[in-house]
């Protein structure tokens, strides 16, 4: 299920999603200290540069990072910042772009360090939690896109399916909320140090217009971890639909 390039990152995540497919209480009490491992880190600020991305409050790009040489030391000192739980998340740079149905849609940008260590925190979470996800849902997911999901939809439609419900979440990645989140976060993890880090990203606040506003609720769009957040609140979806049986007594499959 990884989709990342390291070897050894990829063994980890093997490891850490069989062990959680296995037994579906089973818990994680030493995730943190994965995350500042050299290779994860690494492999963290590889994905972070292939995904480009603009500045964040600091103004500083990943071009610059790279031009400058700066790549080595920026990696040891993410590393020795999470191995000592020293690291501090800057707030976000708001930025309002453009829908094509008319209004803006909020991104916020982490400065670059931030989504390195965002991304590692990443690589070492999302096993756990993706041997819990079901088979239904496809967005944002290793291995799996929209298009898969529309494959999935039409081909429900060549077996006779009669109808399709759409739904919107508005403003979804925005008005998570916090504590829920975080419960549902420890479900698989009961790592404090994780736990706090995590809480601590969702709390950086966010900067528009030279203002600082608090963020006491939602993932920013934009965060490396928006998406497995997003994930995680919506599997209770998923997991309420087939408890009730409904893809066996009344062939509703579901696909998000």
């Amino acid at each position: 299920m990884a989709r990342n390039k390291t070897p050894t990152v990829r063994q980890r995540q093997r490891t850490l999603y069989r062990k959680a497919k296995q037994d579906k209480t089973v818990q994680c009490s030493r995730l943190y200290e994965k995350g500042w491992r050299e290779d994860v880190v690494w492999e963290a600020w590889q994905q972070v540069k292939a995904n480009h991305g603009a500045p964040g409050v600091d103004g500083v790009t990943i071009e610059e990072m790279v031009d400058k040489g700066q790549e080595a030391a920026m990696m040891g000192r993410l590393a020795a910042q999470l191995r000592t739980k020293t690291s501090r998340f800057q707030p976000v740079r708001r930025v309002d772009i453009p829908q094509s149905k008319g209004g803006t849609r909020p991104l916020g940008m982490a400065v670059v360090e931030d989504r390195v260590v965002q991304t590692a925190l990443q690589l070492v979470l999302e096993p756990m939690f993706e041997a819990d996800f079901h088979d239904c849902s496809y967005g944002y997911r290793p291995h799996r896109d929209a298009k898969m999901a529309s494959e999935t939809l039409r081909a429900d439609l060549a077996r006779g399916a009669w109808a399709v419900v759409e739904l919107d979440f508005q403003r979804a990645f925005l008005t998570m909320p916090h504590g829920k989140l975080l419960r549902l976060r420890r479900q698989r993890v009961r790592d404090g140090s994780m736990l706090g880090l995590i809480k601590h990203s969702l709390k950086a606040g966010v900067r528009s217009q030279g203002q600082l506003t608090p963020t006491t609720e939602g993932v920013p769009h934009g965060s490396p971890m928006a998406p497995l957040s997003s994930h995680i609140s919506l599997n209770l979806l998923d997991q309420v639909w087939h408890s009730r049986g409904y893809p066996t007594t009344l062939g509703a499959t579901r696909q998000r």
